[in-house]
């Protein structure tokens, strides 16, 4: 019998996920809700380490979205672009690292915008490549 001839039949059952199959990842739908205010910053740093975002972390900056307590926003601080968590110490706001806080300083201080999601990308070494 030779497979796909006119005569030659087919048995079995359907697979049970047939019609199911999931669509690809657009990661561009998944992490922009905003485009026009959405901008990506690499950390260039390992200041946010102890807060669990090492040196190269992709980050994902919303503008239009105000940061919360508890997480991470973008500033500008005397002329600088850092990424900080938001907290709430003895009723004042304060960014952290997890080390050093910084306390807003009127017109020295700017939240550019939180930070709605991350990438951190893993790099292995091998002496083969």
């Amino acid at each position: 019998m030779v497979f796909g001839s006119p005569n030659s039949k087919v048995t079995g059952f359907a697979s049970p996920a047939q019609g199911y199959e999931e669509a690809g990842i657009d990661l561009n739908t998944l992490l922009i809700k905003h485009p026009s205010a959405t901008r990506l910053f690499r950390l260039d740093s390992s200041d946010m380490e102890l807060l669990g975002l090492p040196y190269g972390t992709l980050l994902v900056v919303d503008s239009s979205v105000k940061p919360n307590i508890g997480q991470y926003a973008m500033l500008r601080h005397e002329g600088m672009i850092l990424c900080r968590r938001m907290e709430n110490r003895n009723q004042q706001i304060v960014f952290t690292n997890g080390n050093t806080d910084i306390r807003p300083i009127p017109d020295e201080t700017e939240v550019i915008g939180a930070v709605t999601s991350y990438i951190q990308i893993y790099n292995t070494v091998s002496g083969n490549d």
